[in-house]
């Protein structure tokens, strides 16, 4: 997928570049295709972006872009199960015993990689709507946590309706993960392509992730046999099968 969108950008920056030779051309100037580059910085919950924007139409801008965001981390106890039988401890009694294990939860994410259309219904206006999608970076969520308890008693945390295993030296790793192409729509005000130097704008949009799913590092997931609603992991899963997305931006342009 990386690849796929550094062959993206790549084809985009040599079209724009022989663009630029051809602006003198009647055509281009008449349609409005390719004659202009843009450049774009901007922060907001998809972390920090860098885009090239460049027009299509007088309606239509193309975006495409890379967006990093850093880690935000938070910690949490998690419940925890093990069956002290199936553990070999001498005398224990049949069935699961339970405890907590606290995790470190990571939001940063690997790039993001965007292809997006800018819409404007008013050619002369700031107003546009956005289509198009993200891709790559599919980890929405890293959890790691370590239990010196449960090291070789073959337990597991519960991360949604499922349970992660802790690992025979007592360290667990696994998280939520989305798709990895995800539409987007969104509104916004400002042109990708500023007729000054530079231009603000803000844009408001979603990306459709699909619902989140639980992944495991550290052995098979296994399903909960007594689905619980408590654990805190329950609404991001729910919640979160469409990202809200918030986007400050800079804009410039280059010619």
């Amino acid at each position: 997928m990386k690849k796929c969108f550094a062959s993206l950008v790549l084809s985009l920056v040599a079209m724009l570049t022989g663009a630029e030779a051809m602006g003198q051309c009647c055509f281009t100037k008449r349609l409005g295709i390719f004659n202009h580059l843009g450049v774009g910085v901007g922060v907001g919950s998809t972390g920090i972006s860098a885009e090239l924007a460049t027009p299509i139409t007088r309606f239509v801008a193309l975006r495409a872009g890379l967006h990093f965001m850093p880690g935000i981390t938070f910690n949490t106890d998690v419940d925890a199960s093990y069956d002290p039988v199936a553990a070999g401890i001498p005398g224990a009694n049949p069935g699961l015993q339970y405890t907590t294990v606290d995790v470190e939860g990571d939001l940063g994410r690997s790039p993001q990689g965007s292809v997006i259309f800018n819409v404007y219904p008013f050619p002369s206006g700031s107003f546009f709507i956005a289509a198009g999608a993200f891709f790559g970076s599919d980890k929405l969520l890293k959890i790691k946590g370590h239990s010196d308890d449960l090291a070789g008693l073959n337990g597991s945390i519960e991360v949604g309706d499922y349970n992660i295993p802790i690992d025979k030296d007592g360290n667990v790793r696994g998280g939520l993960k989305v798709k990895g192409f995800r539409p987007y729509l969104g509104l916004g005000w400002g042109r990708a392509i500023p007729r000054r130097l530079l231009n603000f704008n803000v844009e408001l949009g979603a990306q459709f992730q699909g619902k989140p799913q639980v992944y495991s590092e550290t052995g098979d997931l296994e399903d909960l046999a007594n689905k619980s609603e408590e654990n805190d992991f329950h609404d991001v899963i729910k919640y979160l099968k469409v990202y809200p997305t918030l986007t400050f931006r800079l804009t410039g342009k280059i010619f």
